[in-house]
C-alpha cells in the first residue's frame, strides 16, 4: 500500500511538472493585461478634455480643437473661456490644460513654482500686439519710448508724437486680462504698469478709438485681422507700425514679421498641460506639429516652420 501511494504521488509531481510550464507558457503575459486595461481608458487620441483659453485665442483654438476631432474621432476638446484666468483654472483641476498669452501673473508664476506635480509649458505659436489709432490721427509710427512714455502718463499730448495738439487718451479691453500683463511686460519688464483707460469689451475699445481722433489702443493681431475682415472699421481705424529699441524701420504687424522676430511687440502663445493627462499630452503634441500649418494659414505665426519635403519625379 505505501509504495502504491508513493507511485501515485510520483506520477501527480511529473504531470503537473509539465501541465504547469505548459500553462504558464500559453497564457497572455501580465503586461499585456495591463496593456489592455491602460488602452481602453483615456489615451492620447480619445477621452474628453477641458481645455481654458484666454478669450482672444478663441477663435485659433476653434480651429485646432475641431480639426483635432476630426481626425481622432474619439477625443473631444471642449474650450472655456468664461475665465479670465486660464491659468488658475488649470491650477484647481477645473481644466486638463490651458492656451494663453505667453505672459503669467506672479501669482500665477509662484503657484507652479510650488507645484509638487509641475504643470507643463509648451510654446506653440507667435503672436503680437497691435497699436491702433483713429485714421484722423496723423502719427505714422511708434517707438518702443514712445510707448513707455504714453503708457506711463509722461506723454500726454499728440504735439510731442509729431500729431496735432490733444490728449493721448490711451485705451485698452478690459475683458482681455492677459494682454495687458503681456504689453507691461514688454514695455516695462513687470507686470502692473500700466497707466490707461479699460474698455469692458473689444467691440467698445473698437468704438470709442473709432470716434475719439486722441484715442489709441493695444488689441491682439488675431483681434485685429478679424476686425479688418469684418469691414466695419476700415474707414476709421488704421494700425501703426513700430520701431524697436534698436532704432530701423517702422516695422507693421503681420504673421510674416512676427516670425521672422523683426515686430518688437511680439509675444509666445504657450500650452499649459498636466502631463499626467494623457489627452493634453496628445493635444500638446498635435498643436507642435500639425496644428502648426494651422496657425500658420490662421491670422498668427507659427512657432517653427515645419520641414516640407519636395519629391521631383
Amino acid at each position: 500500500m505505501n509504495h502504491r501511494f508513493r507511485n501515485v504521488v510520483i506520477i501527480l509531481i511529473l504531470a503537473a511538472g509539465i501541465v504547469v510550464p505548459l500553462w504558464l507558457w500559453m497564457r497572455p503575459p501580465g503586461s499585456e493585461i495591463e496593456v489592455r486595461s491602460v488602452v481602453s481608458g483615456p489615451t492620447p487620441i480619445s477621452g474628453t478634455l477641458t481645455v481654458a483659453v484666454d478669450h482672444s485665442l478663441m477663435p485659433v483654438a476653434n480651429v485646432q480643437s475641431h480639426a483635432f476631432s476630426e481626425r481622432y474621432g474619439k477625443a473631444s476638446i471642449n474650450l472655456d473661456d468664461d475665465s479670465m484666468r486660464p491659468v488658475l483654472q488649470l491650477l484647481r483641476h477645473e481644466a486638463g490644460a490651458a492656451l494663453i498669452e505667453e505672459a503669467l501673473s506672479t501669482a500665477e508664476d509662484s503657484v507652479m513654482t510650488s507645484l509638487q506635480r509641475p504643470i507643463k509649458q509648451q510654446p506653440v505659436a507667435r503672436n503680437a500686439l497691435v497699436l491702433v489709432v483713429n485714421c484722423a490721427n496723423p502719427v505714422h509710427s511708434f517707438s518702443l519710448d514712445d510707448l513707455r512714455k504714453i503708457f506711463s502718463g509722461d506723454t500726454t499730448d499728440w504735439k510731442s508724437l509729431g500729431g496735432p495738439s490733444g490728449p493721448v487718451v490711451a485705451s485698452l479691453n478690459g475683458s482681455d486680462l492677459r494682454s495687458r500683463l503681456v504689453l507691461s511686460s514688454l514695455l516695462f519688464g513687470e507686470q502692473g504698469k500700466l497707466k490707461a483707460s479699460a474698455e469692458p469689451s473689444l467691440t467698445e475699445l473698437l468704438e470709442r478709438v473709432s470716434s475719439d481722433r486722441n484715442a489709441l489702443a493695444v488689441i491682439t493681431m488675431p483681434a485685429w485681422a478679424e476686425t479688418l475682415h469684418s469691414g466695419k472699421y476700415g474707414q476709421s481705424l488704421r494700425a501703426v507700425p513700430l520701431v524697436g529699441d534698436d532704432g530701423g524701420e517702422p516695422v507693421v504687424a503681420s504673421p510674416a514679421t512676427v516670425y521672422r522676430g523683426e515686430y518688437p511687440l511680439s509675444t509666445v502663445i504657450l500650452y499649459l498641460y498636466d502631463p499626467y493627462k494623457p489627452l493634453a499630452t496628445g493635444f500638446g503634441a498635435w498643436l507642435a506639429k500639425e496644428g502648426q500649418k494651422l496657425f500658420e494659414r490662421g491670422d498668427m505665426a507659427p512657432y517653427q516652420q515645419l520641414v516640407r519635403t519636395i519629391i521631383i519625379k
